[in-house]
């Protein structure tokens, strides 16, 4: 039998309402889920993966020359001190990890604050929005090597997580020096 959901008004309205209730609960529990948000699953990136809460990565990191690094499950930023003054330089949201080794692998961001053409960053510079990789190695729960993606002729950012992978890695010749960091918090 089949029902003709115009013909009870009140019925009809009731359904739809609830249906957008489910739909609308649905969006936002798939807006929390895993580092992939927004993004299809391809061959290039299936091997990366929203970063466990339990992760050696997750917490502050400070190099020698005053740079600060924070890794979240889902969030990391970068900046330094200088003459006890703390800029914030890059950030970055949706994280994703892809591990290559027990000790190394690369984080991959979305942008949220980027460097500007004329080297301050901000949250409307153009690479924001954008996907950027930091490489990390020798990882430890006290202590990592911690590197950004740049090479001189190279790219600053990529518009999706499959250019990212694909362009982002140490064999293209980023991450060619790396900060030892020690844990801070």
């Amino acid at each position: 039998m089949i029902h003709n959901i115009f013909s009870r008004p009140a019925a009809a309205a009731k359904n739809h309402g609830r249906l957008l209730f489910i739909a609308a609960f649905t969006a936002v529990l798939f807006g929390f889920s895993a580092c992939q948000q927004n993004v299809p699953v391809t061959e290039e990136n299936q091997s990366v993966e929203s970063l466990s809460a339990d992760s050696s990565l997750i917490g502050t990191w400070t190099s020698s020359y005053g740079e600060v690094y924070t890794i979240t499950t889902d969030t990391f930023s970068s900046g330094y001190y200088y003459n006890e003054v703390f800029t914030s330089t890059y950030a970055g949201d949706t994280l994703c990890v892809r591990t290559v080794s027990d000790d190394s692998g690369y984080i991959y961001i979305k942008y949220t604050r980027a460097m500007n053409a004329d080297y301050s960053y901000s949250e409307t510079a153009p690479d924001v929005g954008n996907w950027y990789a930091v490489w990390y190695e020798d990882l430890t729960s006290g202590s990592v090597k911690i590197s950004g993606a740049y090479k001189a002729d190279g790219i600053t950012s990529a518009e999706t997580l499959d250019d990212a992978i694909e362009e982002f890695t140490v064999d293209n010749g980023y991450f060619s020096s790396s900060s030892e960091c020690v844990k801070s918090e």
